[in-house]
């Protein structure tokens, strides 16, 4: 009685799967569930990364750049990406105070009828005033300032005084080479006149000496070629140059 008892109760508990492969049979459907879940998933971030946003994308592109570009050290440079290139001519790449030079000589010296005595230009060295030397400012072989040349470099200091720029007076000579009188050669005589330029400008009109260098360039600068003695007068001149920093280059 007792075996048929027992395999009475093995055939109930089969009929209720809770025999062998019973309820671990459908085990499978929860697996199968867990894998299409992330199935989906999946695919909701694929199409989320398919339609980003340009426009965010850009700007955190350029953010990663910038943080990425502030630790590279000075003087390393990317060759792929070459560093900006700035138009000499363009005063937003320079400081204000280039500008602001440049227009209130404009107006000082217009305003003593010395304008169009100068030429005025603006270049990648910063604000260039330049004084042709060819008896306007110099005599012939002279490193001494005329009248008017002393008027023009009082007019100039007395603006670029006012400010803290860096500035360096340099001369140059056309080719004719030096036969006689106190100078030994070019170089001596665009020495000369730069020194006389920087000298009257520190002692006679308060520009600050610490501000100033001096070059000599001789005849090996020419503005245009030594082809004729127009030309030639054209390179006789001195330069004084407004950096637009208040230190010198390196």
């Amino acid at each position: 009685m007792s075996g048929i008892s027992s395999t009475r109760r093995s055939k109930k508990l089969r009929r209720n799967g809770e025999g062998h492969g019973g309820s671990s049979g459908e085990r499978w459907l929860l697996t199968y569930a867990d894998m299409i879940t992330l199935l989906l998933v999946l695919f909701i971030v694929l199409f989320a990364i398919s339609t980003v946003d340009q426009a965010k994308y850009q700007e955190f592109k350029q953010s990663v750049s910038r943080a990425v570009l502030s630790h590279v050290p000075h003087g390393t440079t990317d060759a792929k990406t070459p560093p900006p290139v700035s138009s000499p001519n363009n005063f937003s790449t320079m400081p204000n105070e280039i500008a602001l030079i440049q227009l209130q000589l404009q107006e000082a010296l217009k305003a003593q009828g010395l304008l169009a005595d100068v030429n005025m230009t603006v270049d990648s060295a910063g604000l260039v005033v330049g004084l042709v030397t060819d008896s306007t400012f110099f005599g012939t072989d002279s490193a001494d300032l005329t009248s008017i040349g002393r008027k023009i470099v009082d007019t100039a200091a007395s603006v670029i005084r006012n400010y803290p720029n860096a500035v360096e007076v340099a001369g140059y000579t056309d080719n004719e080479p030096i036969m006689s009188g106190p100078f030994a050669n070019n170089w001596a005589l665009s020495a000369a006149r730069a020194t006389t330029v920087v000298v009257r400008m520190t002692k006679m009109d308060g520009l600050n000496p610490s501000q100033v260098a001096l070059i000599g360039y001789g005849q090996y600068h020419p503005l245009v070629p030594n082809t004729s003695p127009n030309a030639q007068a054209q390179n006789r001149r001195v330069n004084i140059v407004v950096s637009p920093t208040s230190n010198f280059k390196p």
